[in-house]
């Protein structure tokens, strides 16, 4: 078999590749472009979230849309509970994404102007979600679109194979057991490809090593040390593409209200 085929049936499995990268605060998603995407992810899968008052009552709602302006909230229909989220205008919201439960802090600006049946909120400056990274990694499909080499900086042994998943700060990959790496190593100019056939550069620093006697491939994680702009926005615009297209195959069974 080849690598390609043995790493389609690793994934296939019911196995999770795992590599440790680096993370600055796994607990909360504070860059600004993250939260954005994270909300949008809460929108576009149409997930029920919690509105908490400052009386601990728990009411349900959803978040409609996501701008520059803030957060379009869904009116609570209880007339009561709606003149306390006027009066209070400090609320939290409690939710659930990618089985992971998350919550945050905003504000209620005012009921918004050209809907009445909605809150205007203010965007939060963080979201509690507990992640074991500090990024999402997203999963990648047919396997032989996503090619990868390089080379060890100072050996300038090649490195090549294929790209199992990504995320903003780093990428999965899976090389050739015969392929000398360690923990440490840099892999100066990578090329990577993604699905729609650009190819995306960068350094990358080896973060964890994962053999098995049973594979005859290496899982090595990375993060990125060293890429343009230019790249940085293509993966970004990747990722977010796939992660759509990822909730769009969600079977509706597994949209449920938190």
């Amino acid at each position: 078999m080849s690598l390609l085929s043995d790493l389609k049936s690793f994934l296939s499995s019911d196995k999770e590749p795992k590599h440790d990268v680096p993370r600055a605060n796994p607990n909360f998603i504070i860059d600004p472009g993250r939260i954005k995407h994270t909300l949008r992810l809460l929108v576009e899968s149409h997930v029920q979230v919690t509105i908490v008052v400052d009386d601990q009552s728990y009411h349900t709602c959803r978040i409609l849309s996501v701008s520059e302006k803030g957060l379009l909230l869904d009116q609570i229909t209880d007339h009561e509970t709606h003149k306390k989220i006027l009066a209070q205008k400090n609320i939290r919201i409690n939710a659930k994404l990618n089985s992971v439960h998350c919550n945050f802090n905003c504000l209620i600006i005012h009921p918004y102007s050209d809907n009445d049946n909605a809150y205007l909120a203010s965007l939060p400056e963080r979201i509690y979600y507990p992640q074991k990274r500090a990024f999402f990694r997203i999963p990648l499909v047919d396997l032989e679109t996503h090619a990868f080499n390089g080379s060890t900086e100072h050996s300038n042994d090649n490195v090549s194979g294929f790209i199992y998943d990504v995320s903003f700060g780093g990428i999965g990959i899976a090389v050739y057991s015969n392929n000398h790496i360690k923990k440490g190593d840099l892999l100066s100019a990578s090329n990577m490809t993604l699905n729609n056939g650009q190819i995306i550069q960068a350094d990358l620093a080896v973060c964890s090593v994962k053999r098995a006697p049973q594979e005859r491939f290496t899982r090595v994680g990375c993060k990125f040390v060293n890429i343009e702009p230019a790249y940085k926005k293509c993966i970004h615009k990747f990722i977010t593409a796939c992660e759509r297209e990822r909730v769009k195959k969600q079977p509706a069974t597994r949209i449920k209200n938190t």
